[in-house]
């Protein structure tokens, strides 16, 4: 009988801990973060994880590993300089992207 007793007790307690932690995290407000502040916790996790995966692609060129062709190596730097130009230009114009314009 102990047991269930201090098994009761054990459960409301934990219960009552519960409680106040959801109470706690509701009447929490959220912080308002700066647009810097954000932009820099973005960049931090964002940049990490693109050069992460261009070094997996780096990886590719390993001619031991792998067979490929020159046309192919190419299309790939091709993309990859594509993406970046595109960043690039994103950056130097805050963000907003030309419009293509048509000429003859």
């Amino acid at each position: 009988m102990t047991t269930n007793k201090s098994t009761a007790k054990t459960t409301a307690k934990n219960n009552a801990k519960g409680d106040k932690t959801m109470a706690t995290k509701k009447t929490e407000k959220k912080v308002e973060k700066s647009n810097s502040e954000k932009f820099s916790e973005l960049a931090n996790i964002r940049v990490p994880k693109a050069l992460r995966v261009l070094k997996s692609i780096s990886s590719l060129a390993n001619d031991d590993r792998y067979d490929y062709t020159d046309e192919q190596s190419d299309a790939i730097l091709n993309a990859l300089k594509s993406a970046v130009d595109e960043v690039t230009q994103c950056f130097e114009n805050g963000g907003k992207k030309d419009e293509e314009v048509f000429r003859i």
